[in-house]
């Protein structure tokens, strides 16, 4: 009710705003720079971040716009507030997506250096991918990768269309083969589903390489993990979520992933790095992505059983 009033009082009497002010039905506001409207949803820029993504609402979802000129516009009518605030007071059954949406906003550019070898583990469950024999393997999810390499600014589509598919293919049928998976995981049957890996055609190829260190926070990664259409309905999802090349650092840095595939919860999930080697770059950072897998996540967490990071030796442990 109180945000009722705050919302009747700025359409009545009008406010002054330095952005465009987006105010939901719910009662929520977004400080904002309108940049289109259309007959379904409203794009929007953060006004934090003029020059970062686009975003959309749909316009079902906003009772008014009040630009920082004072003039508005209206899209539906205060007594909708009252009936929106009960609905988004409901709990909400979160339902698996039928088709795959990239999010330009996933990826943190400014994170610290990693280790040529070393890692981290995150989750509550990890007991759980000891024992399980379930496991559903999605391939490799190169769709947030980013390539850290200064001198190869520019030329990320190239890098791209040239190297992506024959990166897949390495890892798949010559590096990191789905027999030695389960026999490193000590799983007597694994299963392989749809591989995740055509997502990376919806990805930015433009800005594939930066000039700055990479990586993918954990919040991050689980909008990922809820973000794939799969076929299975229950079970252990596994992934493998690359990371960074670093051309600087010489290493891969990954995300050896498992999720509960009804819910999309990460059970236990290990960001890891491997020395990247051999020079060319069909094989060097591959090599690397093996190194982290096998090396790092087998040899020195998996079977280690390692499930919280304090368990991780100090010289092979990220901060």
């Amino acid at each position: 009710m109180k945000k009722l009033l705050v919302i009747i009082f700025l359409f009545v009497f009008g406010y002054s705003y330095s952005q465009d002010l987006i105010i939901l039905v719910n009662g929520d506001e977004i400080t904002a720079k309108v940049t289109e409207i259309l007959p379904d949803i409203i794009k929007y820029k953060k006004a934090s971040n003029l020059n970062g993504p686009t975003y959309n609402i749909e316009k079902s979802k906003v009772f008014m716009i009040r630009y920082k000129s004072g003039d508005k516009d209206i899209f539906n009518a205060p007594e909708n507030v009252k009936d929106a605030k009960k609905q988004k007071d409901k709990p909400k059954v979160w339902k698996p997506p039928t088709n795959f949406v990239y999010d330009p906003s996933i990826g943190n550019p400014y994170c610290q250096i990693r280790k040529q070898t070393g890692g981290k583990v995150y989750g509550n469950r990890g007991n759980e991918i000891f024992f399980r024999q379930d496991v559903v393997f999605y391939g490799f999810d190169m769709t947030y990768l980013k390539m850290t390499d200064p001198t190869k600014q520019g030329h990320g589509v190239e890098i791209v269309q040239k190297y992506y598919e024959t990166w897949n293919d390495e890892l798949t049928n010559h590096l990191i083969l789905i027999k030695d998976i389960r026999k490193g995981l000590d799983k007597k049957t694994m299963f392989v589903g749809r591989s995740v890996f055509p997502n990376y055609r919806f990805m930015d190829y433009q800005n594939f390489v930066i000039a700055n260190n990479y990586c993918i926070p954990f919040t991050d990664l689980e909008k990922i993990v809820k973000s794939y259409a799969l076929a299975e309905k229950k079970g252990l999802g596994m992934v493998i979520v690359l990371e960074n090349f670093n051309n600087e650092g010489e290493y891969s840095l990954i995300w050896v992933v498992f999720f509960d595939i009804a819910t999309r919860e990460i059970l236990f999930a290990a960001e890891v790095s491997g020395k990247a080697s051999g020079g060319k770059m069909d094989k060097k950072w591959t090599e690397g992505v093996k190194q982290a897998f096998t090396k790092m996540f087998v040899d020195n967490i998996y079977k280690h059983r390692w499930i919280n990071s304090p368990m991780i030796p100090e010289k092979l442990r990220f901060y």
